[in-house]
């Protein structure tokens, strides 16, 4: 199996509820960021990662490509219409509700700068991630060579079935690697998108982070499938109207 299908075992966070955190970012002094499990109560979620008292900004999500950026005097009640924050303001958490889209953290270790962005179809067909990385390096001089990234539980091209025209237009975006994150079968019609396939949106998003310069070994996929987990996470796709959210959270403790 290739580094760029391999997904690192998850780490969960030392609590009742389940946390899944990147591989090695806890040794990034002060920094706090995991992937929820299906979220039932936020402020027991957030007891597990020690943050239940900073302020969490959160989105009025609408799968675009839109960034705000947080600072140190940014109310959590403005809850702007997009789909990613930056900051480097230190005792704010970033976070970003998913039950099936893309759940993407970054950061910058050395600048000390955060992102966290919702990547569905619609907003990685929109380059959200491409234009964090370029916004990141416009505003705080960060390379992409510098720049950590973690992919969060999403849906998976095991279960993911898209129209081809999705599937296919997405995978062009990225070069020739992305026929790796397509996989037609058949010709399975529906009066909605006709000609159907499967679509490994996380990969999808990976490959755009390596086309701008994310070295590969600083990508990691964090945990499951959504659709496949069971009760563990959401999925929207699977449980319809019914399905809960999982919460991705990312920021700086206090100094």
């Amino acid at each position: 199996m290739s580094r760029m299908h391999a997904e690192r075992r998850p780490t969960r966070k030392g609590s009742s509820f389940p946390w899944y955190a990147a591989a090695a970012w806890e040794r990034i002094p002060r920094l706090i960021h995991g992937f929820s499990g299906r979220l039932s109560d936020q402020a027991a979620a957030l007891s597990g990662l020690s943050a239940t008292e900073l302020p969490l900004h959160t989105l009025t999500q609408v799968h675009g490509n839109a960034l705000r950026v947080v600072g140190p005097d940014t109310s959590v009640a403005e809850r702007p219409r997009a789909d990613g924050m930056l900051s480097a303001a230190a005792g704010r958490l970033l976070g970003i509700v998913t039950a099936d889209c893309v759940p993407v953290l970054m950061v910058a270790p050395r600048q000390r700068v955060v992102a966290a962005l919702h990547a569905g179809w619609r907003g990685t067909a929109k380059d959200i991630c491409g234009r964090a990385i370029r916004a990141l390096k416009t505003d705080w001089d960060v390379s992409p060579a510098d720049l950590l990234v973690a992919l969060g539980p999403s849906i998976g091209g095991c279960c993911y079935e898209v129209g081809r025209d999705i599937g296919e237009n997405l995978c062009r975006q990225v070069g020739p690697r992305g026929r790796l994150a397509w996989r037609q079968e058949g010709n399975v019609s529906t009066s909605a998108c006709g000609d159907t396939g499967f679509l490994d949106l996380r990969l999808v998003n990976r490959l755009r982070c390596e086309q701008l310069g994310v070295p590969p070994q600083h990508i990691q996929h964090v945990g499951p499938c959504t659709f496949c987990s069971g009760v563990a996470l959401s999925s929207y796709r699977r449980d319809g109207s019914r399905a809960g959210r999982q919460l991705s959270v990312i920021g700086w403790d206090r100094e």
